[in-house]
């Protein structure tokens, strides 16, 4: 083991308040569930998301006016507190999760013969959605404080509904299941920030709860021990995940990766729905800057048994742009074109690293990178003129582009960099010599 035992004693004083801090720990989670979603239902809460654009081919598809309405009943299968690591492991049972929103679909190919948008209603509902995996734990004054979320959520199948009007004026629906092994660019794309807007709520109303429990009083004025060890797992991750990053962000510099390019934006839009005139919005490629201010501004987690050492939380871009350097506008006969600037003042990028114990030697391996959390986006189209009526559009389209398109390309480049350090890196020495 590379992290320290606790002592006898403190794992036998351990032993016997865990259980019962568990069953309190539940009672009050289960508590907090009923008055959240007292509280909501009644104010008829709904969890607004990002529009989505969606390319296959030369098909296009917009979902628009998305919203996730109400709060879902998170149900305890199995929530277990490990001091010894740090964390919680957890195993909830959530339901069955609806989203529901606008969508319009066309066709560039057929854009160029006919004007046509399909447009309608759309509502994707996840069945049976379980959540499983750890939360780490910080030590903060006299409480601990859920910080670092490796959790999974997963459906077990997806039903696609949608609803539009037929050119006879009936009302057409139809519906589809869609298993987890189907690719589905439109399930996962809501997926994405379904997941984020799932963590947020969980950590609202698991953190709230545990974070009004004093260590002090449950440890029995032992919780010194438990401090040192806190303390130790922090310095081990963070000096292992400082010394990757610092490389990677060398990696990022010599490849020109400070600026990398996204894909371009096609998007075609009538003034209403029902207007018969419709115009179209083109970008070139866009960029997203500036990786090499990727930083960790919190302690990571530490988890360790006899087949694996896993370090595990969030970095942030403190310098997050995106944007196009040119669009072009079209509508009846105005034409406009500038340029598109993005700010994300809010992002995470969760990172996750293994190192596997195999026999006397040791394997590490990047996990995961993925940006779980795009928030507080402030956009600005230059040179809209008479079309200022599209600027809400625009700042959707790029902030839809963003998150579902452009994202995917950070991840790979910044997966990249981190692959690259890990091949450079000692691990374990690190580790050993924190």
């Amino acid at each position: 083991m590379f992290s320290s035992e606790l002592s006898s004693g403190f794992k036998y004083m351990i032993e016997q308040v865990a259980p019962r801090f568990q069953e309190d720990v539940i009672r009050a989670f289960n508590n907090e569930g009923v008055r959240n979603a007292l509280m909501h239902n009644k104010n008829h809460y709904n969890h607004k998301m990002d529009n989505i654009l969606v390319s296959i081919g030369d098909t296009k598809i917009e979902l628009s006016k998305l919203i996730f309405p109400w709060t879902p009943d998170f149900r305890i299968v199995n929530l277990t507190m490990n001091f010894s690591m740090l964390c919680l492991d957890v195993n909830l049972k959530l339901g069955d999760l609806r989203v529901k929103g606008d969508f319009e679909g066309y066709n560039i190919t057929l854009q160029n013969l006919l004007p046509a948008i399909l447009a309608g209603k759309i509502e994707q509902t996840f069945k049976d959605v379980v959540a499983t995996g750890r939360i780490g734990f910080l030590i903060r004054g006299d409480s601990m404080v859920l910080t670092n979320y490796d959790i999974k959520y997963e459906p077990s199948e997806t039903d696609i509904s949608v609803k539009y009007y037929a050119s006879n004026g009936s009302e057409v629906e139809t519906k589809r299941t869609k298993q987890n092994s189907e690719k589905d660019s439109l399930r996962d794309a809501v997926w994405v920030e379904l997941s984020d807007i799932l963590t947020r709520l969980l950590h609202s109303q698991l953190g709230e709860v545990l974070v009004e429990r004093s260590l002090t009083e449950l440890l029995l004025g032992e919780d010194e021990n438990l401090r040192d060890l806190a303390r130790e797992h922090s310095q081990r991750a963070n000096k292992l995940l400082d010394t990757l990053l610092c490389t990677a962000k060398d990696y990022i510099v010599d490849k020109n990766y400070r600026l990398i390019e996204t894909p371009l934006i096609n998007a075609a839009f009538k003034e209403k729905p029902s207007g018969l005139s419709q115009g179209a919005f083109q970008t070139g490629y866009g960029f997203i800057k500036d990786l090499s201010t990727l930083s960790r501004v919190q302690d990571l987690s530490l988890y360790e048994d006899k087949q694996r050492l896993v370090v595990y939380g969030s970095l942030t871009l403190r310098e997050f742009k995106h944007g196009y350097d040119h669009y072009s506008c079209s509508f009846e006969d105005i034409v406009t074109a500038g340029q598109v600037k993005a700010t994300v003042y809010n992002n995470k990028i969760f990172v996750k690293v293994t190192l596997l114990k195999e026999g006397e030697r040791c394997k590490t391996q990047l996990d995961n990178i993925r940006v779980s959390t795009i928030r507080d986006i402030d956009v600005d189209a230059s040179r809209l003129a008479s079309l200022i009526w599209l600027a809400p559009r625009v700042e959707r389209w790029v902030i839809g582009n963003l998150r579902h398109i452009a994202v995917p390309v950070l991840e790979k480049h910044i997966t990249e960099a981190f692959n690259y350090a890990i091949g450079k890196t000692d691990c374990v020495s690190l580790l050993i010599n924190y």
